[in-house]
């Protein structure tokens, strides 16, 4: 039989030796837990958005319940009896707006019921998704479904991710100045989520000091990595190990590591929680720019559109786009390594599968490539430099066909030796041929969009030599009758101006010469009338 009474055991005394018995003994191996801490470990077990939902999907429950004027009891009730009121109640369940629900809403609540109907104080086991007993009722949940997408309700609006020209403004906006203490707080909340894309405002409280721990490559550059496994939502994250480090950016003012050591060394010593309220008066010279209080939950769950708010971005981002940010930018990192791993020799993918699997990479210099070329200790710079190079080779290809195709295979080819390179170098090295090849794809189509240009320019240049030289041809002659009527007119007019005028001479002269004689018969009338007058004796 066992001895299941909690005390340390007798081998392990004699397993060791004297000095060290004594102190085994009075060890014990069973902790004291009382029946209050074990239902908090029991009700802790879920989190507290499934929480949250459970309590929504059982309040819509009865409140459709008092509404049907229905009454159960969920620990005495049979499945023969709640499978008719589950039926009715999927089918005629609606918002407070009297509007179907959303897919994700709907399911949300057949699921909140199957867990507040196993969990206690119900604790009946039963599945109300799967057991034939309640076929029916989820006949018609899937009925309403299909009604829903039917109606074009299934519409589910995904944060966005935030686009490069926007990172860039962020990057570069007083709002993650590292030199003040709210600018560098936020600053180390983007980069720890941009690089470890953690999820929820609960994860973020919960994270430590010690959450994070540094570390160095072999060739001797600092990286952080997360300590302590962030919990996962669903069974498809549980599976998922995804290499999450933060490296250093050597040169880059606004490194995160270099960042990450600033802020930890700004804390105090025993603080309790990673993200820690700044001090409301501080000097640039002092040790200490945070307190000891944490910040909120609700605080840190707005920290992404507070951060655009400062900076003056026009879009208004959520830490949920920050976090498909991360995921986006770990993804097309992944997708550049599986191309670019086909084109690179033997030689370098041998090597690659040399380097330990334990030696982390950086995600940030598999996507930017500016950080790339800071981490990578060979000259990356001249890889970049040659990125116009195939301009020239193109222009020439019309004259010697033959030398473009050699050229091409150099440029291609021309891969520096990769012994005793880091897996992070290499990566760097196959990210920029893969750039150096797109590039000369563009610049092979902007050439033919340049020659089709000139052919479309050469055509209407003839268009309008045509059209101008026949203008010209016929402008002569219509120029001439213009000219000539014109004459003709004016000669017309001053003709007909000059008649005019004489026939007001002549007409001015008559009237003067009538006007003469008046006035002398007048003139005489009055001589002869004074001679007519008698005069007196």
């Amino acid at each position: 039989m066992f001895d299941l009474k909690c005390e340390s055991s007798s081998g392990e005394e004699e397993e060791t030796e004297g000095g060290e018995s004594s102190l085994t003994a009075q060890i014990s191996r069973c902790a004291n837990v009382t029946q209050a801490d074990l239902d908090e470990l029991e009700h802790n077990r879920n989190e507290s958005s499934t929480v949250k939902q459970t309590v929504w999907a059982v309040n819509c429950f009865k409140a459709w319940l008092r509404e049907k004027q229905l009454t159960i009891d969920f620990k005495t009730v049979e499945k023969s009896e709640l499978n008719p009121v589950l039926r009715e109640f999927y089918g005629s369940i609606r918002t407070s707006k009297g509007e179907l629900y959303g897919i994700s809403s709907y399911v949300g609540l057949r699921a909140g019921l199957n867990r507040f109907m196993n969990e206690p104080p119900i604790n009946r086991a039963w599945n109300l998704m799967q057991d034939t007993d309640f076929r029916a009722a989820n006949n018609v949940f899937k009925g309403v479904v299909k009604q829903i997408r039917r109606s074009g309700r299934d519409i589910t609006t995904h944060y966005p991710p935030i686009s490069p020209e926007d990172q860039h403004l962020l990057k570069h906006s007083p709002a993650l100045d590292p030199g003040n203490p709210k600018g560098l707080l936020n600053k180390v909340w983007y980069d720890i989520q941009l690089h470890f894309g953690l999820r929820g405002k609960e994860g973020n409280r919960h994270l430590q000091p010690d959450s994070f721990a540094l570390n160095r490559d072999p060739n001797g550059f600092k990286y952080f990595t997360m300590a302590l496994s962030e919990d996962a939502k669903n069974i498809q994250e549980k599976d998922k190990k995804p290499r999450r480090s933060m490296y250093e950016e050597p040169g880059n003012p606004l490194c995160p590591v270099a960042s990450l050591e600033k802020y930890l060394s700004k804390i105090p010593a025993d603080a309790k929680a990673l993200y820690l309220q700044p001090k409301r008066t501080y000097v640039i010279t002092d040790e200490m720019w945070y307190t000891s209080f944490p910040l909120g939950v609700n605080y840190l769950s707005q920290m992404l559109p507070k951060i655009c708010k400062e900076a003056g971005m026009r879009t208004t981002y959520t830490n949920h786009s920050l976090r498909l940010t991360a995921i986006q930018r770990l993804t097309e990192s992944r997708e550049i390594v599986a191309v670019c791993l086909q084109s690179v020799p033997v030689e370098i993918t041998a090597q690659w599968q040399q380097q330990p699997e334990s030696t982390p990479y950086s995600p940030s210099s598999e996507v930017d490539s500016s950080s790339a070329r800071q981490e990578s200790p060979v000259s990356s710079h001249s890889w970049v430099k040659r990125e116009p190079e195939p301009e020239v080779i193109n222009s020439e290809a019309a004259k010697d066909p033959e030398k473009d195709n050699n050229l091409n295979s150099a440029v291609t080819t021309a891969v520096p030796s990769m012994e005793g390179l880091p897996s992070s170098v290499m990566l760097t090295i196959t990210k920029l041929q893969c750039l150096l090849e797109t590039k000369q794809e563009r610049i092979e189509a902007l050439e033919r969009q340049v020659q089709d240009l000139q052919e479309d320019r050469k055509f209407l240049r003839s268009q309008i030599e045509n059209l101008t030289g026949a203008r010209l041809i016929s402008v002569p002659e219509a120029s001439t009758s213009v000219f000539s009527e014109s004459r003709s007119r004016r000669r017309r007019r001053k003709s007909s101006s000059s008649s005019y005028v004489d026939d007001e001479s002549i007409t001015d002269e008559s009237s003067t010469e009538e006007s003469s004689r008046v006035r002398k018969k007048r003139r005489n009338k009055k001589k002869g009338r004074r001679g007519s007058v008698p005069h007196r004796d």
